[in-house]
């Protein structure tokens, strides 16, 4: 029986896992549009000078017109654009002002329009501006480094979970970031062995951090950095050799130090041993799997319950299909297993194996 690869693309997660509003693309826009004010905001200030400033001049030196302060600046705004408010004024003062306000105050609207016009075609050049942004508003986030096949997989099924991640990858041409910037999580492009990059991505507010880069020493320096920066913070840390794992686990007080390579590996040997594995793991000292099997009309598991599963072979069942019906994961206890249903049982590898003979022989 052939066993499909489980997509992390495909999963389905209940509402109570949606994204939080300060991870959408929403919220990824707000931030960009502070920085453009920030960008932009002598420009405002130097424009808010000329308007209140002419009205105050038209006030002071035409009393006897009795301008109000809304109506003075008015006045000022429409010189801006080369209309004259009023005939040509007597004060000298006022005069120099026709002329020298509409090239100023143009000058540095259009500069802005052009400025801004350039901003927005050429956004990434401001990314990581906005991304500091959206960093520093989050809290409980997770910190990801390194956004290579491991770190995308993390970020996929982590935004899945519907928590917010800063990403900060070293790469600024890793093949994967085009689907990060969709997604709209922000991203820090850096050596996060510096500190200042830690720092921009709110360490000090993290949940966790994953190191999830290919270069063991970069993962533990930055580990230890961040434990020093953020003591409460939760640290991942991915590491080539598992015994050197254990030993940073248990020296460097780091809450999970994992090797990719033991991880998979009892999968891959297991599966090339054993028909139908979906997966398995090391539990203790047992070798632990998941093993998808058809319950067969002179088997084994015909007329069995769930309950019975356990109580007689020590055996969980994780999911059971009975057709047409949809798959259903942990079937309740008293239910009974019929011919052609299809179920998924753990436990460890030897107890499967027996009973898998066992199906054999009976069946044929």
């Amino acid at each position: 029986m052939a066993v499909s690869v489980p997509r992390i693309e495909l999963l389905e997660m209940g509402p109570e896992h949606r994204a939080p509003r300060r991870g959408s693309r929403l919220w990824r826009e707000w931030c960009f549009a502070r920085v453009a004010f920030r960008h932009f905001r002598l420009r405002f200030l130097i424009m808010a000078a000329i308007l209140i400033g002419g009205g105050l001049l038209f006030i002071l030196l035409e009393p006897e017109k009795n301008h109000s302060l809304p109506q003075a600046i008015f006045y000022t705004w429409s010189l801006v654009f080369g209309e004259a408010p009023e005939a040509f004024p007597k004060s000298i003062i006022l005069r120099v002002m026709f002329f020298v306000v509409p090239a100023l105050g143009l000058t540095v609207i259009i500069e802005a329009i052009i400025d801004f016009a350039l901003m927005l075609r050429d956004r990434r050049r401001y990314e990581r501006s906005w991304c500091t942004m959206l960093a520093s508003s989050l809290s409980d986030h997770i910190v990801l480094v390194g956004f290579g096949k491991l770190g995308y997989q993390i970020f996929l099924l982590l935004r899945k979970l519907g928590e917010p991640v800063v990403v900060l990858e070293r790469n600024a041409d890793s093949q994967f970031l085009e689907e990060l910037r969709r997604d709209g999580s922000p991203l820090l492009i850096g050596d996060a062995r510096r500190d200042a990059l830690l720092t921009e991505a709110n360490i000090v507010k993290a949940r966790s951090i994953i190191l999830a880069t290919d270069d063991d020493l970069a993962n533990l320096e930055i580990a230890l950095d961040a434990r020093r920066l953020a003591p409460k913070v939760r640290v991942v840390l991915r590491m080539f050799d598992q015994n050197m794992a254990d030993k940073l686990s248990d020296g460097f007080n780091i809450h999970q130090a994992m090797s990719q390579a033991a991880l998979s590996a009892p999968t891959f040997a297991i599966s090339a041993v054993a028909p139908s594995i979906v997966n398995s793991f090391i539990l203790g000292n047992q070798l632990v799997v998941m093993q998808r099997w058809l319950v067969r009309a002179d088997g084994p598991l015909t007329g069995k319950t769930i309950s019975s599963l356990t109580t007689e072979f020590g055996l969980g069942a994780v999911e059971h299909h009975r057709p047409p019906d949809s798959p259903r994961l942990f079937p309740p206890p008293d239910l009974q297993l019929q011919p052609g249903d299809g179920v998924i049982l753990q436990g460890p590898l030897h107890t499967l194996n027996k009973l898998w003979r066992e199906n054999t022989r009976l069946t044929g």
